[in-house]
């Protein structure tokens, strides 16, 4: 997996490299720099009329690589204009040896604002350090590169854009392509400043995982090579092999819920799923997932202590709603159960209606933890608020502060669906996906990815690795269904449907 990392840890990570390692930071500019100029090149080829590019550099460090990137360019037989945006007695060191290099060259750096037409613009004006609004004169001048045709790519990260939340301050420059260095930043995950990014391409510089000194960033984002932490098929296995998963899902006007559940779980391949539904839902359940075993009861009142034995993972909660026999329903399953447990959509209401679930909750993480068994809470971000009593419209930090306290409070993972789900750890690591697409938005996606998660934490040593994985999975199958279909029509299905063909490579 990929690090991901705030402004802080880059820069610590930066100044590490220098002083403790031995790499100066006016190689690690000129190797960004390079980075950059060979990214333009595979892309813009020059010949007879030369590529026109336009680079706008502030006044610290950002604006110093783009300094570089625009000498590199000029000598590759670019034509390139050079601007400078801010007051150049407050520039960084770096920055003023950038520009001396230049006018030993004899190029030039100009002011003010573009005024002609350019095949690119390049983006160097504030980097990842920027945490205050953009305004006066730099607003002017970002809207008016907006506005400009052109090719647009931004240096690190757009200007205008948090590098630690991704939120835009004030404005920010709307980039086709983003150049970072050394590792993905938050910002260029996150909403909004994700759509101000374009394509996102990370190159090496010579910063590397040695260079946080042994402090790991929080911030992972799992990728395609990952897959290969999959339970493998065994030649000589049965499905006893593949464990067992339990699936408590769908009251009487929900059986839909149960079935994406089930038939997701299924598809991970689980060697049995058990599911416990509303009697009216029988008929549904088996003429969809055959497979299933399925326990009925008219209501739930009785005790689920046969649906849970020998499962390795539960879930609960999909279109059960909130009721006295749910909450019933929840403390016989804290009661029995003894597996990963995953809490979903209403078992995540009762939690937030009834306290003294929550007490229980913290009972069952203890007693689950030294079997290296985890909670997995999955809830979107009303579901969140409920739980945690914060208003959905709260700010990234204030939700991200609280997830990380919730997590280790109740000693839980928990999965913040989004359209960038995160998963924050009791241990503080936090993973950012980064798959999926707008066509998931639709009723009983999230059914799926519970079965997905139930059906992997059931055959998986590790279940936070479960739910990483399962997430990044959940997104792959969407955009599996994206690109067969198309996004407006797509259904929570055929996400589902979408598994086997997402897992075959793996198989």
């Amino acid at each position: 997996m990929k690090y991901v990392v705030t402004a802080a840890e880059m820069q610590s990570a930066d100044y590490y490299t220098s002083d403790n390692l031995g790499l100066p930071s006016t190689v690690l500019m000129e190797r960004a720099a390079l980075a950059a100029a060979d990214e333009i090149c595979s892309r813009f080829h020059t010949g007879k009329t030369p590529v026109r590019v336009c680079i706008v550099c502030g006044t610290g460090n950002n604006g110093g690589d783009g300094f570089a990137l625009g000498r590199i360019l000029n000598e590759r037989g670019y034509f390139v204009h050079f601007f400078m945006a801010g007051d150049e007695e407050k520039a960084s060191k770096a920055n003023e040896l950038q520009r001396k290099i230049l006018s030993n060259l004899g190029l030039v750096v100009s002011t003010g604002q573009p005024v002609e037409e350019y095949d690119i613009i390049v983006d160097a004006i504030f980097g990842t350090g920027l945490r205050r609004n953009i305004e006066g004169v730099y607003m002017e001048l970002i809207k008016s590169l907006n506005e400009r045709k052109g090719f647009k790519i931004a240096l690190d990260i757009p200007s205008g854009i948090c590098a630690d939340s991704g939120k835009e301050l004030g404005c920010a420059f709307r980039a086709d392509l983003t150049v970072t260095f050394g590792f993905y930043k938050w910002g260029q995950l996150l909403y909004p400043g994700k759509s101000f990014c374009g394509e996102v391409v990370c190159r090496d510089i010579g910063i590397t995982k040695k260079s946080f000194n042994g402090r790991s960033p929080m911030g992972r984002m799992p990728e395609k090579e990952d897959m290969a932490l999959l339970p493998k098929r065994i030649p000589h296995s049965h499905k006893g092999t593949y464990k067992r998963a339990g699936i408590i899902a769908g009251s009487e006007k929900m059986g839909g819920a149960a079935v994406l559940c089930t038939a997701a779980a299924i598809k991970t391949g689980v060697g049995y799923v058990k599911v416990m539904s509303h009697f009216s839902n029988r008929d549904l359940i088996l003429s969809r997932t055959p497979e299933a075993l399925v326990h009925i009861y008219g209501d739930y009142t009785a005790h689920p202590t046969e649906m849970l034995r020998d499962c390795s993972a539960v879930a609960m909660g999909p279109g059960v709603g909130v009721s006295e026999e749910t909450k019933g329903l929840l403390e016989a399953v804290f009661e029995k159960c003894r597996s990963n447990l995953i809490l979903d959509a209403d078992a995540i209401n009762l939690l937030a209606k009834y306290p003294s679930l929550k007490e229980q909750l913290k009972n069952y993480t203890s007693k689950i933890k030294e079997k290296g068994k985890r909670v997995i809470l999955t809830p979107h971000k009303r579901e969140f608020g409920r739980f945690c009593s914060i208003s959905p419209k709260e700010s990234f930090e204030a939700e991200h502060k609280k997830a990380l306290e919730t997590a280790k409070e109740y000693d839980i993972v928990i999965v913040l669906k989004d359209a960038v789900t995160r998963i924050y750890t009791p241990e503080g690591t936090v993973y950012v996906n980064t798959t999926g697409n707008p066509g998931m938005s639709t009723a009983g996606s999230g059914d799926v990815l519970t079965g997905i998660i139930c059906g992997l934490a059931a055959q998986m040593e590790d279940p936070s690795l479960a739910a990483v994985l399962s997430v990044y999975i959940h997104g792959l199958c969407g955009d599996f269904a994206a690109k067969e279909g198309n996004p407006y029509s797509m259904t929570a299905m055929d996400i589902g449907e979408a598994l086997k063909y997402v897992l075959k490579e793996e198989a």
